[in-house]
């Protein structure tokens, strides 16, 4: 098992406000990144790589005193969205690996219900208690959730599309996505295949997965997590969990 945490972009709508990559944005004197892989560590999985893009150095700094983590450099971070950087270390490694957006805290828990439910196609845990984490992102829930399906067999049937009511939106996608050895080549050779492919987005790109017949199984969670959109996403968290309201047990 491999974890690859996507740190290339820019973050554009959060960049004016910290002057750096977002993933290095502190809560309780760790930046995101370093909340991340303390968490994978718990795991007792120590294969993590770091793609980077915009400012490395910065990250590779913050990250000098963990032992063996890689690091490699996606070139074309500032022209290409984040599914580019999944792809680039798909292929550049033959392995089970589970990939993780850096603008999240999340427990340990998620990591290891994916590592011991030893699925075999691609795999995302969802968020069942997403209304409570919403309503400290935003007065309107509405607000940046999106819609994500299951079937009685919970997988994913659908993602990513524009809401009509609020009610029907029960999960949420969590920025974690296991890609087992044996779908990689089929992952790429679909990837390969698609035309329009630069600005896609990983949603994006797991609904064209489902339309094209693959299979991707869902583990429901409520374990701890969160989001870092936007700078408000940072400020909101940071009063709320001064003020008790979130729990503190990562």
């Amino acid at each position: 098992m491999k974890f690859v945490l996507l740190a290339a972009g820019k973050s554009q709508r959060i960049f004016k406000k910290i002057n750096k990559n977002k993933c290095l944005l502190e809560i309780n004197k760790k930046t995101l990144i370093e909340n991340s892989i303390n968490e994978i560590l718990k795991t007792k999985i120590k294969d993590i790589t770091v793609v980077l893009g915009f400012k490395p150095d910065l990250i590779k700094n913050k990250l000098k005193n963990y032992k063996n983590i890689k690091f490699i450099l996606n070139k074309k971070y500032n022209s290409k969205e984040m599914l580019y950087s999944l792809i680039f270390a798909l292929r550049k490694y033959n392995s089970n690996i589970v990939f993780l957006y850096t603008d999240i805290i999340f427990s340990h828990k998620i990591i290891n219900k994916i590592i011991k439910s030893n699925k075999k196609n691609i795999t995302i845990p969802i968020l069942s208690n997403w209304k409570k984490i919403w309503k400290i992102r935003n007065k309107n829930p509405y607000k940046d959730a999106e819609s994500l399906f299951i079937n009685n067999s919970i997988q994913l049937t659908s993602i990513s599309q524009k809401i009509k009511k609020l009610s029907e939106v029960k999960y949420q996608f969590m920025g974690i996505t296991f890609i087992p050895q044996s779908q990689r080549k089929k992952v790429l050779n679909f990837y390969d295949k698609i035309k329009a492919k630069d600005q896609l987005h990983l949603t994006t790109f797991l609904n064209e997965l489902i339309k094209n017949k693959f299979k991707i199984d869902c583990i429901k969670t409520n374990d701890k997590w969160y989001e870092f959109d936007d700078y408000s996403d940072y400020l909101n968290y940071k009063k709320y969990y001064q003020r008790g309201y979130i729990d503190k047990d990562f």
